[in-house]
């Protein structure tokens, strides 16, 4: 009677709340401006659509945003990492309900007598045990949240992952589709220095002009064409990566796109700072692991205290198959409860303690690398703007000196080093225009990027 009432009084407490070692969470502080610097005044909230690189208008990134998401080794290996957290989240809640377990035997033994005959005996047993760990002072149910916690911050991270993949196959194919543009720019020069040293050899063999005239062409034509193999060469090297990021062997990718012109550099309003705190996978996961550290102190508190745990058994045996089976019910209780550790409880607690503080400054970190990295990319964009305005009216001025330039040297009005001058400031306008295009596509998937995607 005396065991079974306590017992009964043991099984009734674990039915009341656990006392949770677990400190009351609160977000760190972080001063959060009102406005971004670099954002317009007057702008509006404007909603980033989860398949924001639609907005370029390409129809052919989009087919190869849509292969990457599905084929990325990263991404794929994102989810299996979400798999073995929520493995790990059901082993902690198994803690949560009784542990049974089962056995059966079977043993026959025999002997040998000098005067009596040979004897084999059989015995059977069967039995069930049930234990149950009651969570007076909150360790399972602290280990459960910091595990619950620990899933969302890995789910947040595969978040921040698809984000950074999205961006990297959007860089990645205006990229190439900028490095032909670039190849055939190099190609144009390259056929146009070639004319002019046709012309210079026709007057160097007429006696017209000098041998440092024609040496000086033939060595811009040698240059031209070391530069065209060096841009033919990142065409290759950027369309291997490419097909790395989309999940694909290099000679099995296909890119058309030849020329930037044409896609849309799409207006982004930034919104709120303050709304960055939910908008960014990788904040939210920083703050997750933050709140599965400071869950973990739970656990590490709740070592001080007793653990108690409940037993029963039920069993059963008999001599053979043919005598009849007798029966037994066993009842217990255990209370295990530290007395000396070493310091060992106490260090452990300072450990979690100590963690969920770093967690802490490397969240606040995380808001204000989120703050900068927005108006990186929006200064980066204005200045895009402002130079390819600049920078068209530079080539259209350098083609039209580099015309004058060759019809004033065919007529013998100038020396052969101003065409020189011209055909470099030609080719130096083209390829920086072309590139400005790119700038200018760059720094929107960095903005798309720091403002967190079109993630929910």
């Amino acid at each position: 009677m005396k065991k079974t009432a306590i017992l009964t009084v043991l099984l009734a407490t674990s039915f009341l709340t656990a006392c949770s070692q677990v400190p009351t969470y609160e977000r760190p502080g972080v001063d959060t401006p009102a406005a971004f610097a670099g954002q317009a005044q007057g702008a509006s909230e404007t909603p980033i659509n989860a398949d924001w690189w639609t907005n370029f208008g390409s129809s052919e990134l989009n087919t190869l945003m849509d292969q990457a998401l599905e084929q990325n080794n990263d991404l794929r290996a994102g989810l299996y990492r979400i798999e073995q957290a929520r493995a790990s989240l059901r082993v902690a809640r198994s803690d949560l309900y009784p542990s049974i377990s089962a056995s059966a035997g079977a043993n026959r033994n025999f002997s040998r007598g000098g005067n009596t005959a040979n004897r084999a005996d059989t015995s059977l047993s069967a039995g069930i045990d049930v234990g149950y760990e009651l969570d007076l002072f909150g360790r399972v149910g602290a280990n459960v949240q910091s595990s619950n916690a620990s899933l969302r911050a890995t789910q947040f991270d595969v978040d921040a992952l698809h984000l950074i993949v999205m961006g990297d196959v959007a860089n990645g194919y205006f990229t190439l589709v900028n490095l032909r543009e670039r190849l055939a720019i190099a190609d144009e020069n390259l056929a146009n220095a070639r004319e002019v040293q046709r012309i210079v050899k026709a007057r160097f063999d007429a006696g017209s002009v000098s041998q440092l005239d024609l040496s000086q062409q033939n060595a811009q034509v040698a240059t031209r064409e070391a530069s065209r193999a060096t841009l033919a060469a990142q065409m290759a090297q950027a369309q291997n990566a490419l097909a790395v990021l989309v999940g694909q062997t290099p000679e099995s990718i296909s890119v058309q796109g030849q020329k930037l012109k044409g896609m849309n550099v799409p207006k982004i309003v930034a919104g709120q700072p303050s709304s960055l705190l939910e908008r960014r996978p990788d904040i939210r996961a920083s703050e997750a692991a933050l709140v599965a550290a400071n869950a973990y102190i739970g656990v590490a508190r709740a070592a001080m205290f007793p653990s108690v745990t409940l037993g029963t058994g039920w069993s059963v045996a008999a001599a053979s198959f043919s005598n009849p089976a007798t029966t037994a019910l066993q009842l217990a209780a255990s209370v295990a409860a530290p007395l000396f550790q070493g310091g060992r409880i106490e260090a452990g607690i300072e450990q979690a303690t100590a963690r969920q503080k770093e967690l802490a400054e490397n969240y606040r970190k995380t808001v204000l690398v989120s703050f900068q990295e927005v108006e990186d990319a929006m200064v980066a964009l204005k200045a895009a703007h402002i130079r390819e305005t600049a920078l068209s009216t530079a080539l259209t001025e350098a083609r039209k000196a580099y015309s004058l330039s060759r019809q004033q040297y065919e007529a013998g009005a100038i020396d052969f080093q101003s065409v020189l001058t011209t055909q470099d400031a030609l080719l130096s306008a083209q390829d920086s225009y072309a590139q400005t295009k790119l700038e200018a596509l760059s720094a929107s998937i960095s903005l798309y990027k720091a403002l967190g995607g079109g993630w929910e």
